[in-house]
């Protein structure tokens, strides 16, 4: 664990001297900022209607954060080749993988605090509200964040970093219309056969990551039904599952690759 370790804390620093890295949260701040010249409702719902599309760029950061990095980052270290300065040491290569993956998360959660606290700031700051609540979406963007992650390193252990991206982010589009698109169509006896045997392959295979979706719910005070801990627990086992199975892939991958 201590060699995982260092490989995690290698990628942290990484990603830490990178200017996109800041560039983004500076930018997402300033975004955040400027979400009182959006276009309200009532005065009433004003400050539920921050809430909500702070927690939108949140999202956004937090999906170009995780796909950009775990895109970017093994490839970057083969072009580099730093990477066979790593591996020539007694490093598995599945501890490599693991620790940069780990790396990843770390940047990601600690951007994702960041921007926390810039949101609790700005909505007291402008609108006297004290959001601590806030924070369930937070962690549902963070699973979300780390899940995504782990598909794009999966693929970049063969592909290069755009291709990378652009199947991450179909991942993202098929796993967000799963519950109503998908599921409409394997049971829509008009469809054809293979289109509707096409979508339940990815109806069940892959995961619905519109149940991570909890922004507009906590934004607006859990007003339609709360998020408690057993909605956070089911959340929570889903990343980790899919997760676990394609981080557990990667590595498997990984380390038949011929380097």
């Amino acid at each position: 664990m201590s060699k995982t370790a260092a490989v995690a804390w290698s990628a942290v620093r990484d990603a830490l001297h990178r200017k996109v890295f800041y560039a983004v949260l500076a930018f997402t701040a300033i975004l955040i900022l400027l979400v009182p010249m959006l276009p309200t409702a009532e005065v009433g719902v004003q400050v539920d209607l921050a809430r909500e599309a702070s927690l939108g760029l949140a999202s956004i950061m937090a999906f170009v954060m995780a796909v950009v990095l775990g895109a970017s980052t093994l490839p970057g270290e083969m072009g580099r080749r730093s990477i066979y300065n790593a591996l020539s040491r007694p490093l598995r290569r599945r501890q490599y993988y693991l620790g940069k993956f780990l790396g990843i998360v770390v940047v990601l959660a600690m951007s994702l605090a960041f921007t926390y606290l810039v949101v609790l700031a700005f909505v007291g700051a402008r609108y006297r509200s004290f959001s601590p609540g806030l924070a369930k979406a937070f962690f549902a963007i963070f699973l979300e964040g780390t899940l995504l992650a782990s598909v794009a390193m999966l693929a970049s252990v063969y592909l290069s970093p755009v291709p990378c991206v652009l199947l991450t982010g179909l991942f993202y589009v098929i796993g967000h219309v799963k519950g109503d698109f998908l599921y409409n169509t394997l049971t829509n006896a008009d469809k054809p056969p293979a289109l509707r045997g096409l979508a339940g392959i990815f109806y069940y295979l892959l995961p619905n990551l519109e149940r991570m979706n909890i922004n507009e719910t906590v934004a607006h005070g859990e007003r339609v039904f709360r998020v408690g801990a057993v909605e956070l627990a089911l959340i929570l086992a889903l990343a980790v599952t899919f997760t676990t199975v394609f981080i557990a892939l990667g590595a498997y991958l990984f380390e038949r690759r011929d380097l």
